[in-house]
Parts: C-alpha cells; structure tokens; sequence
C-alpha cells in the first residue's frame, strides 16, 4: 500500500481516494511513492537529503543501475492505477487521472525525471501541457476496460505521451539562453550581410559607369513602387509626412550616396613641366633650358566627395536596421559612419578586414554560448537542488510530527 510515508523501493500500488491520493502526488517525490516505483539514490541528490531520509527512517532503497528507473514497472503499475482512478468509473476523479498521467509521463522520460529529482516536485507541470498529453490520454483510457480482459494495455497512447514528455522536457534555462543565442547570432549575421552589402557598393558598383548607374536605377524603381503602394494603403485623405516616407526615402538616399562615391573616384587631367636642357645647349654661364610641358592624367581612388557618399550610405544601412530612429540615435549612427568611412575609403582589404572580424564573433557566439548554458544550468541545478534538500527534510520533520500527534492522541483516548 502506498501511504504517506516516503517510500523508496518498488511497490505494488493500491489507489487510494482522491483527496489522499492528491495528496500523495503533490507531496515532495509523490510520483515514485504513489506509482511505486524506486527512487534514484539519494547521494546524487545531496548529502542533507540522505541524512534527512536516514533520520526519518526512509531507507535508501534498491535503484536500477546508473540511477534510472524500471519503466516497464513504471508502465503496469500506471495502468493498474489508470484502472480505478479513470473518471468515467464510479472511484475515479478527472484531476487524480490528470496527475497520474502527469507522473507516469515524467518518470518515462530522463529529462524530466531529472528535473522532478531536483527539488522533488513538478515544476513544470502546467495547463497547457497537460492538456497536450491528455490528447493522448483519450485513447489511452478508452482501452483501460479491455487491458482487464486480454492483459494489454494502449501502447500507441503510452509511445505517445512517452514522446509528448521527451520532445516537452526542455529546461528553463535552455529555453533562454537558445532565445539568446539565436538573437545574438541572428544580429551578428544581420551585421556581416550589411557589411558584405557595403563593400561591394563601395569597392565594385561605385567603380564602373554601368553598375552605378543600373544600380541608382533599380533603387530609383524600387522608390516609386513603394510610393505607389504606400499611397494606396494610406488613402486619399491622408496626407504623406517624413515618418511615413522613411521607407520610400532611404532607396533613394542610397542611390545618392552610390552616385557620390562613383563621382568621388575620377581622371583628373593636369599638366607636368618639365626642364629639357641638351649637353650641348648647356654652356657656362648660359642658364638658359627649353621648357617642355606634357598633359597627364590622374586616377583619384579617394576624395571628400567619395568620403560623403560612403557616409550616407552606411548611415541608410545602420538606420534601416532599427524600426524607430530618435535623433540622438541617428547622430550616433552618423559619427560612427564618418570614422569607419575615413578608415575603410573603398578599400576592399579593410572590408574584408571588418568581415573577417564579424565571422570570429559569430564563432565566438556559436562557442560560448553553450559553454555559458552549462554552467549557467550547473548553478540553477545546485541551487534547485538545495531548496529541494529543505523540502524533503520539512516534508519528512511535517509527518514525523503528525504521527507522534497522532500516537499521542491514540494513548490518551485509551
């Protein structure tokens, strides 16, 4: 029988009434004591626990090896129970059946097994998710009457609900750090791209007549699409301003910027004079030379013009990336443009420099962050851990009282 004392070995359990029953499942490790199932060691739960459990005469118990579970036990004493706790029969309750399909599907699963181990209670035992396995349940429970007659048991909504709790048993802390991780690495990536996207405006397109040009064109296109499309979504009567032509204007203003760096690099056509003395014309005393002056032509790679095209262009790309842009933040964006473009200056190495940068940050985010979800998850498992040695110790002090109350009020009523 599976009463209320914290039992360790294995079992053969008897359904009890529901408020006891209910009782027996929200107590600290209900779910082993109830089922009748054997717990894991207590010295992997901590050395408190342990003195606690030997002080309450608990015992430590047999455990499978490595400190698992007999499934196959956790399974028939789980339909024996289903067998009388099922609400459509007259002992049965909805809420006992809940739970009981709650306990069996933690114990199934390593996971949550684990984490049930803890503190000694289920933590994550919420709405949603119970109402996800009783999808399951259903057929589990329409089938209880006939495992009376041929001895088997419903394994499709077992396997199911054994799936429900493998794919469900993601920790708190995993469930954070991946968000995390993945709006790290998500905005890093962001980052490369726009970068890569800036250096080939600077280093190729805004080299060559053709490719400025088809470039201001298709951004030229591409504004008056917007604007078509925007002005039929506002309507007539509303009136176009600056915030909501934000979106319609930045094609542009890229467009502007590519033509500034294609007219910031250019031939510049100058003259060179140089001095044609011959050995014979060069007499002493006789300082006179025949001046010769030769036409040249220049390639400038970098000008004020080409430092104010690529400004406005980073500038469209860092702003583009954030939906509200205040004015102080804006005037951030612009000094930090005009720095990276005095150093970068269409230089393709410095480019890929600041690539290069990017990708071993990426790394550096796939690496680390589940470096930092280990230890992050080491810590909440000790502390989680300790607060579970309190609640089983309390639990354990809580009915050592009841039962010398109990025995005092039997004597004295003899």
């Amino acid at each position: 029988s599976t009463g209320s004392s914290a039992a360790t070995t294995a079992t053969t359990p008897t359904a009890l009434p529901t408020e006891e029953a209910i009782q027996i499942l929200l107590s600290p490790d209900g779910y082993y004591n109830y089922l009748g199932i054997s717990k894991p060691a207590p010295e992997a739960m901590g050395l408190k626990y342990q003195a606690a459990m030997e002080a309450g005469g608990g015992g430590s118990g047999s455990t499978a090896e490595g400190g698992g579970i007999d499934l196959d036990q956790v399974k028939k004493n789980y339909r024996r129970l289903s067998l009388k706790h099922h609400p459509d029969r007259k002992t049965g309750d909805a809420e006992t059946f809940r739970m009981l399909n709650r306990a069996k599907v933690v114990l199934s699963s390593a996971k949550l097994r684990r984490e049930y181990d803890l503190v000694g209670l289920d933590l994550e035992d919420d709405a949603e998710e119970d109402n996800h396995h009783e999808e399951g349940n259903n057929n589990t429970t329409t089938t209880t009457a006939k495992s009376e007659k041929d001895g088997e048991g419903n394994d499709n909504g077992e396997a199911h609900q054994e799936d429900a709790g493998k794919d469900g048993g993601s920790s708190k802390t995993e469930t954070v750090m991946g968000h995390l991780a993945s709006a790290t690495l998500a905005a890093v990536l962001q980052v490369v791209v726009r970068t890569g996207m800036m250096g080939l405006v600077s280093v190729v397109i805004s080299r060559y007549t053709i490719l400025t040009f088809l470039a201001m064109g298709v951004l030229t296109f591409l504004t008056t699409r917007m604007y078509t499309t925007l002005k039929k979504a506002l309507g007539p009567e509303l009136k176009l301003n600056l915030a909501t032509m934000k979106d319609v204007i930045s094609p542009m203003v890229i467009a502007l910027g590519i033509f500034a760096m294609y007219r910031g690099r250019r031939f510049i056509a100058g003259a060179s004079t140089t001095n044609d003395a011959g050995a014979d014309s060069a007499v002493a005393g006789d300082s006179t030379t025949d001046a010769v002056t030769e036409s040249v032509i220049q390639y400038v790679e970098w000008t004020w013009t080409f430092l104010f095209g690529e400004t406005l262009v980073m500038i469209s790309f860092i702003s583009n990336s954030f939906e509200n842009q205040p004015t102080a933040l804006l005037a951030v964006f612009s000094a930090i443009s005009f720095v990276l473009s005095l150093w970068l200056r269409g230089r393709f190495w410095r480019y890929a420099t600041i690539l290069g940068f990017e990708g071993i940050i990426a790394i550096l985010v796939v690496m680390a962050f589940p470096i930092m979800e280990m230890i992050l998850e080491s810590i909440v498992d000790e502390k989680m851990r300790k607060v579970g040695e309190k609640i089983r110790a309390h639990d354990i002090r809580m009915k050592e009282m009841l039962k010398r109350k109990k025995q005092e009020s039997g004597s004295d009523s003899r």
